[in-house]
């Protein structure tokens, strides 16, 4: 997904850990963690990276309900060591090369932002500021905890696809807070590109995946095509290896805390036959419709603010009763008109518009800063705060589901 030569991206272990005591005690001041889950159920989960080349292997994030009693200790960070480098590096991508059919009316500091930065001074500017009034994140989630017993086949399972610049981890309130209804929902972290960057291994060290800049010229339909469709094989991938861990057979775990991973926990956890669902954000929401007819098992398909341009040239049907909703804000023609074309042999298509709200509304990102003029300016609220349009986002996401699931 980049042109730079894959040894540039390659990092050792140790040095992708090294931080400055001061750095560390920064950050641990800011230390905040999302709402607690509202179900019934607390939620486990695990991580999985499969062995191989990002073009092959996976990397996952396994939520599940696990019982009430289950104390929430050592929350996971929500972005990660390098989650603030990466994100600012895509906003900066963004703000000079902001993708077609995404409307811009919401982030209202855009066009002051391109007349007052270069993008050096940009990534300086915000990671300083960053560092000084952003909060540090936490999941309130347990790491291989107890999985709660079901009964019948399984717990339904939704698989979900994030958007550009995001990871497995960066709509978590969306995926935890299902899970803790009594659903699993597996995250993928993309790895063609679209994120803020990732990365795989080779034995022991570490490739790093950045985020692709992808300029906004005649070839831009070609990248996001190409993407696009590796997002979907990485479904089908998803598809693959939770069926293979339901089934109790092996599946090679190389993420750095395997040996904490329990899989075994998650056997016949699972209804992959009867409630196998997928669900997707944005890039993820084009991601979820086109893999939506590639395995007969899915059973339908929720599309958040679907950002169709990367599947306008290709050929391809909705054949599973789906639905898409959109924020009034990212409301766009282009996007619907793909939907319409591809959708127009099945009649169970349903459309929704939000009043309230913004295209990042689904994400964590508006949690991590709590200023009103940066959450106006960069997009992450209108007229309602972005902790109300999450509690309303989570219930509409549950409706969904109670009607689908056997």
């Amino acid at each position: 997904t980049s042109t730079r030569d894959k040894s540039d991206h390659i990092r050792s272990e140790n040095n992708s850990k090294t931080f400055s005591s001061e750095t560390k005690t920064k950050k641990m001041m800011f230390k905040a963690p999302l709402p607690a889950p509202a179900g019934p159920f607390q939620v486990g989960f695990v991580d999985i990276m499969t062995p191989g080349p990002a073009s092959t292997s996976s990397l996952l994030r396994i939520h599940y309900p696990s019982p009430a009693y289950t104390k929430v200790t050592k929350q996971p960070v929500w972005a990660g060591e390098n989650g603030q480098e990466g994100m600012l590096r895509f906003m900066k991508t963004m703000i000079w090369n902001w993708p077609s059919w995404a409307n811009t009316s919401e982030f209202q500091l855009l066009d002051l932002c391109k007349k007052i930065f270069t993008p050096a001074t940009f990534f300086s500017t915000f990671n300083i500021g960053w560092t000084l009034v952003a909060k540090r994140l936490t999941i309130p989630i347990v790491r291989s905890a107890a999985i709660e017993p079901h009964s019948g086949s399984g717990w339904p399972v939704v698989v979900f696809s994030h958007g550009i610049g995001c990871s497995r981890f960066t709509m978590s309130q969306l995926c935890y807070q299902l899970a803790s209804k009594g659903v699993m929902v597996i995250s993928i972290e993309h790895r063609d590109g679209s994120g803020f960057g990732s990365f795989y291994k080779e034995g022991d060290t570490v490739i790093d995946v950045p985020m692709c800049s992808v300029p906004v010229n005649s070839h831009e339909y070609e990248v996001r095509n190409r993407q696009v469709n590796h997002r979907c094989r990485e479904v089908i991938r998803t598809i693959e290896i939770i069926d293979k861990i339901n089934a109790g057979k092996t599946v090679g775990n190389v993420i750095d805390d395997a040996n904490e991973a329990e899989l075994d926990i998650l056997k016949s956890s699972m209804d992959m036959k009867n409630n196998l669902f997928l669900m997707g954000h944005s890039f993820g929401g084009a991601t979820v419709l086109l893999a939506s007819s590639k395995d007969s098992r899915v059973k339908g398909v929720l599309a958040l603010d679907p950002w169709m341009l990367p599947l306008a040239r290709q050929e391809f049907q909705i054949v599973r009763p789906a639905c898409v909703v959109n924020t009034e804000v990212f409301l766009n023609q282009n996007n619907l008109e793909v939907i319409k074309e591809a959708s127009n042999n099945n009649d169970d298509v349903k459309y929704q518009v939000l009043k309230d709200g913004v295209h990042m509304s689904a994400t964590d990102i508006p949690s991590v800063f709590t200023q009103g003029v940066l959450r106006t300016g960069l997009g992450f609220m209108d007229k309602v705060e972005p902790e109300t349009v999450m509690i309303e986002l989570n219930k509409l996401v549950w409706e969904w589901m109670k009607k689908l699931v056997d």
